[in-house]
């Protein structure tokens, strides 16, 4: 079970709305680092014996754009319209059973060369929905580099009760921010080092046939506060090196995330679910809600 394939969708439809981050979708693909391998032997842990490095591939875009999507006035849109289409690589690995660092690199197009815009106005066309008209006035195109690092960490409060913190900074063209999560798990869960909450299940052990050890399976719960402090976002503001996009947004520089949702997981899928609420990111406008489904296979 040393490689994994995961989809995630994410849509604010579940919610009746259609506004800011209003649909995305990711696809993920995991693989376990041979420790005979000299990229092991690179990023592995230097305070652990951990025989566990993690490469992770994503693939996806993400839709943005203002409330009310029918007006033609694109002075009285409280967001830009903004398509956004990346590929991002992201490397685990583990000082201890319960901390673990990421560290990630994004490369994506921002505008209308990232076909999002055009994606979604077929997407609305194929089933009926409601056309979106400002597209024209979306996000200029630029291609973004962002850098990422996370510190996670895994503390234990009860049995079935653990708090997690995740300690995130990103860098770039596209977004800068530093943020802090502090999430709750309440149920049947693993150490982080084998757990689906970040995507760390993938294992050289093979699993027999009727025999499940003790950390085969998961079910939980979960609940998290998160904050971010937002220096600049290419989604809302537009380029850092330009003003070419014929609308922008002032950001709101603190912003608050909560999460809530359950994950379930074996030796060979994961199933989880997430709701999103997002607080203000612009000056002026509105919290937002949104639901996360993923499935995730290992093999």
């Amino acid at each position: 079970m040393d490689r994994e394939v995961e989809i995630i969708y994410d849509n604010d439809l579940y919610y009746g709305s259609d506004r800011y981050y209003t649909s995305g979708s990711n696809a993920a693909y995991s693989r376990l680092i041979k420790s005979r391998s000299k990229f092991y032997r690179q990023f592995r842990s230097k305070r652990s014996d951990s025989l566990k490095v993690i490469t992770r591939y994503h693939y996806g875009h993400q839709i943005y754009t203002p409330d009310g999507i029918r007006s033609i006035d694109f002075e009285q849109f409280d967001r830009p319209y903004a398509g956004w289409h990346y590929l991002r690589f992201q490397t685990l690995n583990f000082p201890g059973e319960n901390t673990a660092n990421k560290y990630g690199i994004e490369l994506g197009l921002v505008g209308s060369m990232s076909g999002v815009g055009n994606f979604q106005q077929w997407w609305h066309e194929a089933f009926g929905i409601l056309q979106p008209r400002g597209w024209e006035y979306e996000i200029r195109n630029e291609v973004v580099m962002n850098l990422s690092y996370n510190r996670i960490k895994n503390w234990k409060l009860a049995k079935k009760i653990k708090i997690m913190t995740n300690s995130a900074i990103q860098l770039g063209n596209g977004k800068n921010k530093v943020g802090q999560e502090v999430l709750l798990r309440l149920g049947k869960f693993n150490d982080i080092m084998n757990s689906a909450i970040i995507n760390s299940r993938v294992s050289d052990l093979i699993p027999k046939i009727g025999v499940y050890p003790g950390d085969g399976e998961e079910g939980f719960a979960f609940f998290s506060i998160n904050a971010d402090y937002v220096l600049s976002d290419i989604l809302i503001e537009g380029s850092l090196f330009n003003d070419d996009s014929p609308h922008t947004e002032e950001i709101n520089h603190l912003v608050f995330t909560q999460k809530i949702g359950f994950v379930y997981s074996n030796y060979y899928t994961t199933f989880s679910f997430t709701a999103y609420r997002i607080g203000e990111e612009v000056v002026g406008g509105r919290i937002h809600r949104y639901l996360s489904l993923s499935l995730a296979f290992r093999f």
